[in-house]
């Protein structure tokens, strides 16, 4: 059976425990890190920018620093870690109040399904 290179797995719930979907995602993160390794990788928005420690993130500035560095020349700030759940997933933490007033403009571009 063919297995994929990479799972990206995009919620408003990776690292923010607001709801029932956290719930699925952390426990099948679990078995599909098992799986995969680091080759699933979760996304989601950095909701915490205060100073206060995340309690569900923790930054590794190790993972992937090139492209990290890439996307901050071009203006898209994140931050990469690990997600503190069993299987300990590679977390993605997006900052996207830098393109609120783009919104219209982004949903724009994107195409129609």
């Amino acid at each position: 059976m063919n297995k994929p290179d990479h799972i990206f797995e995009v919620s408003w719930e990776v690292c923010n425990k607001i709801g029932g979907i956290h719930t699925v995602i952390s426990t099948k993160a679990f078995c599909v890190v098992k799986e995969l390794q680091d080759r699933y990788i979760t996304i989601g928005p950095d909701v915490w920018r205060e100073n206060q420690e995340h309690p569900e993130f923790e930054e590794d500035l190790q993972l992937f620093q090139q492209w990290r560095e890439s996307a901050s020349m071009e203006g898209i700030r994140v931050r990469i870690g690990r997600w503190k759940i069993a299987g300990n997933p590679i977390s993605i933490m997006l900052d996207f109040t830098t393109f609120i007033n783009q919104k219209n403009e982004i949903f724009k571009k994107m195409p129609r399904i």
